[in-house]
C-alpha cells in the first residue's frame, strides 16, 4: 500500500469529515464530537494527513501552540493500526518540532462509539521516546496524563 503525508496549514471539507469520523470512531464515546473543538483558541498548526492512494484519510497528526508549548494529537484508523503508520506520523510531527506534548488517556476504562474498550496508547509513546509528565488531567469527559517528547 502506497502512502504519503501531506503538511497543511487547513483541511479541505472533506478531510474534515472523514477525520471527524475517525474521531468518533477511535476516541471514547465520551469525547464524541469533540474533534472541532481542539484547535478553538489556537493560531498556529500544521495538520499532517496519511493519505492512501485512492486519497482517502487514514491517518492525521496536528501540532499546535498552547500556553507556549507545542502539543499534538495523532488518530489513525483502526485497519491501518499496527502497521508503521502511527510511527509515520510522528516522525513527521518530529521533524518540524524539537518538543512535543501531549495528554493521552492512561487506562482502559472507557469505551468507543461501538461499545469495544479504548485501549490506552501509552506503550506506543513510550516506544517513540515520550515521557510521562507529573501532569494529570481529571474531568467528567477525560482522565489522562501528560506525555513529552524532547530532543
Amino acid at each position: 500500500m502506497t502512502m504519503r503525508i501531506e503538511i497543511s496549514k487547513s483541511l479541505t471539507e472533506d478531510q474534515t469529515k472523514q477525520i471527524d469520523h475517525l474521531w468518533n470512531e477511535l476516541y471514547p464515546i465520551k469525547l464524541k464530537n469533540r474533534f472541532g473543538l481542539l484547535l478553538k483558541g489556537t493560531k498556529e498548526y500544521n495538520h499532517h494527513i496519511l493519505l492512501n492512494e485512492a486519497n482517502e484519510v487514514i491517518g492525521w497528526a496536528v501540532a499546535f501552540l498552547r500556553d507556549d508549548e507545542i502539543w499534538f494529537s495523532i488518530l489513525v484508523s483502526a485497519s491501518n493500526q499496527n502497521k508503521g503508520c502511527g510511527k509515520m506520523l510522528i516522525d513527521s510531527l518530529k521533524q518540524n518540532s524539537k518538543k512535543l506534548c501531549g495528554w493521552v488517556i492512561d487506562h482502559n476504562n472507557d469505551l468507543k462509539q461501538d461499545g469495544s474498550t479504548y485501549y490506552t496508547p501509552m506503550q506506543f509513546y513510550l516506544k517513540n521516546n515520550f515521557i510521562v509528565m507529573d501532569e494529570k488531567i481529571e474531568t467528567d469527559i477525560i482522565s489522562a496524563v501528560k506525555i513529552k517528547f524532547e530532543l
